[in-house]
């Protein structure tokens, strides 16, 4: 990491009035040794530092612009300008100034939960351009479930905890690892049973703060109406593997119907009918379904800015490349699970997964 600290030595020497030979003068060394500290030729001593901190009316800290943390604006922009790396030249490259950022702040809770959560977000581009992409899944789920466990055990932030140990609950029931994941549950804190944001909304409206309770409004209907799809969801394949499938199609329809009401992406709620026909043994269902699923993908681009539920909640808008990421994944879970076998020889399904491949950069 390269040191800031000749632009701050000749900022506070300009601020004081003293020249380089003053400011040499009053520490013990040539002018000459300023005017490279100042050029960034070389470094003063470590024994200069109180001295040359004193005389330029600064602290140790401040004359080498030292943080032990980056604020939430910096951690917004190193977050922000970490994401367009990954998106514009490529997960190792990344990676490795993701680590670089790491090894600076290495006491950040907040970083390491972050940065666990943009490895996590960008899987997709880490294997598809891994030599060994088993192996290469194996190490980067093993680095963010580390950097996920280490961020919960060293903050101090409730809800910053909390947040990376859903995290980890999620990645491990991924994995499979189920019993990690239970015993990870088993402490979470219960549900509070008035929510703090209800009591925001209704203040904002008795103060007539109309736009603050409008947007604080949508983030909540969002974050309902995902909760409702993910229940719906459990419901309908909780049916299915009791082959109720009156029931399954109940929960589906409201599935849909929701979806339909809220603009939302329809490809898990395609994915989730698709399932529901492979097992009552409708292949030309099925088949419907897993075609319409495949332009599904192919044409949502996951962003609200535009929905009247939800404009302006969003904070990130996934980008061509983030999109193009994210059909690799899909793609690879196509052709790894066994539960689309029933169709997987059907010319209709190959057709459909020759589109999504197509669709990619370089048709990886």
């Amino acid at each position: 990491m390269e040191l800031c600290i000749g632009n701050t030595i000749l900022a506070a020497r300009h601020a004081k009035g003293l020249t380089q030979e003053a400011l040499a003068a009053q520490i013990g060394v040539s002018a000459a040794a300023v005017s490279k500290w100042e050029t960034a030729a070389s470094y003063p001593d470590i024994t200069l530092l109180p001295p040359l901190a004193r005389a330029l009316g600064l602290t140790v800290d401040a004359l080498l612009d030292f943080h032990p943390a980056p604020s939430n604006e910096e951690l917004h922009q190193i977050c922000k300008r970490l994401r367009t790396i990954f998106d514009k030249q490529g997960f190792s490259t990344g990676q490795q100034e993701a680590e670089a950022v790491l090894r600076e702040y290495p006491s950040c809770s907040q970083l390491k939960i972050m940065v666990g959560g943009l490895y996590f977000h960008f899987f997709a581009s880490a294997l598809s351009h891994a030599d060994d992409p088993e192996q290469a899944s194996e190490t980067l789920i093993a680095r963010c479930l580390a950097l996920f466990e280490q961020g919960e055990a060293e903050s101090e932030a409730e809800n910053e905890k909390l947040g990376a140990r859903l995290l980890r609950i999620n990645t491990l029931t991924m994995l499979g690892r189920y019993a990690e994941a239970e015993s990870l549950i088993v402490n979470l804190p219960d549900k509070q049973p008035v929510d703090a944001d209800v009591l925001r909304i209704n203040l904002q409206l008795a103060q007539n703060r109309l736009d603050e309770a409008e947007q604080l409004s949508r983030k909540q209907l969002l974050t309902h109406v995902h909760e409702t799809l993910s229940a719906l969801m459990t419901l309908t394949t909780a049916a299915r593997r009791r082959k109720d499938f009156a029931s399954a199609h109940r929960y589906w329809d409201a599935y849909r119907a929701i979806d339909e009401l809220f603009s939302l992406d329809r490809s898990n709620g395609l994915m989730l009918g698709l399932m529901l026909a492979q097992d009552e043994g409708n292949t030309e269902q099925a088949l419907d379904l897993f075609e319409q699923y495949i332009s599904a993908r192919l044409a949502y681009t996951l962003d609200y800015r535009t929905n009247p539920f939800f404009a302006g909640v969003q904070t990130h808008v996934p980008t061509a490349n983030e999109l193009a990421e994210t059909h690799r994944l899909t793609l690879r879970a196509i052709r790894e699970d066994a539960a689309y076998d029933p169709i997987r020889s059907e010319p209709r399904f190959q057709a459909a997964v020759e589109r999504l491949r197509a669709s990619l950069p370089e048709n990886a």
